[in-house]
């Protein structure tokens, strides 16, 4: 028996903004070194003492179950987790277990992918998730699972948010062992968000992040007593993240509007910038939804 496949297709927006401005070595280099600093960031979650902490666990080894492949391609990155064949694995409601823990975990790798495209170079992701067929060889990706994700990037997404391809929401089985993951495992927090709006599930990354220091969970609150200092640490952690994606998404907004001053009398680029800024404003109230009820993050609002 398998788990479930999970493959990714996210784009960077804005860099094509950014590679186009590019003028010298100097401003090449830089750039270069960004997104090998991106590469890397994948490669150390996928490192040796990785897999070995993996393998030591005791728990759901994601190595044993679980082939990763990832490559970038100009501004896409494109990630499979393609499921190995496991001969002791005959329990199906078990399997849905696993795959479910599996996309948790392929959020969470996520994080410091997202803050390091938006503190770095204010760029953002929209990306589709699929449960189809993907096989990535080097610099290569092929299967129905890529092109899936691809159209749920590049057709539904629409807003800077990495989604679910609703098909995979008709699974009511693996939906529910999402849930009772969320719920038992990450402490009731789900790494998924349903948006009122659309009812499509994205990974709900900057929730996520302020969850790990709400100590009106009582798991939280009891891990801050046990270990004030690291409680600390990632108290400020979160700070940094928030307060950076605060700045990101209203220098974005600014620096959007400020074109719209100088396309007065071109009505067709015009409505091109404000479909931009209304991603952006979706983004700016995803912002302020995440850290509402949060009184320590409240100077991160945007108006």
């Amino acid at each position: 028996m398998k788990l479930t496949q999970w493959t990714l297709f996210i784009d960077m927006l804005g860099y094509r903004d950014i590679n186009g401005a590019i003028d010298s070595d100097d401003k090449a280099e830089e750039f270069v070194s960004f997104m090998q600093a991106n590469r890397e960031i994948f490669s150390a979650t996928d490192s040796q003492r990785v897999r070995d902490q993996y393998a030591k666990n005791n728990g759901f080894d994601l190595y044993k179950y679980y082939e990763i492949s990832s490559c970038f391609v100009s501004d896409s990155l494109i990630i499979t987790y393609k499921p190995k064949e496991v001969d002791d694995l005959d329990n199906e409601d078990l399997a849905f277990m696993h795959s479910a823990n599996a996309l948790f975990i392929i959020a969470m790798r996520l994080q410091a992918f997202t803050f390091h495209c938006y503190s770095e170079k204010r760029l953002f992701l929209r990306g589709g998730i699929s449960n189809k067929y993907c096989h990535v060889k080097d610099n290569f990706a092929v299967g129905e699972g890529l092109i899936q994700a691809y159209l749920a990037e590049s057709k539904i997404a629409i807003h800077p948010r990495i989604i679910l391809h609703p098909e995979i929401q008709k699974n009511e089985e693996l939906m529910e062992k999402i849930d009772f993951i969320a719920k038992v495992m990450y402490r009731g927090r789900s790494i998924l968000q349903k948006d009122d709006d659309d009812g499509i599930y994205f990974i709900d990354h900057l929730g996520y992040a302020v969850s790990v220091i709400d100590k009106k969970n009582p798991m939280i609150g009891i891990s801050a007593l046990k270990n004030p200092m690291q409680y600390l640490l990632s108290l400020e952690s979160v700070d940094r993240y928030i307060a950076r994606h605060a700045e990101s998404v209203m220098n974005k907004i600014q620096e959007l509007e400020e074109k719209t001053i100088y396309l007065a009398d071109n009505p067709k680029e015009l409505a091109k910038v404000q479909s931009v800024i209304d991603k952006f404003v979706w983004l700016k109230n995803y912002h302020n939804r995440s850290i509402s009820g949060h009184d320590f993050l409240a100077k991160y609002s945007l108006k």
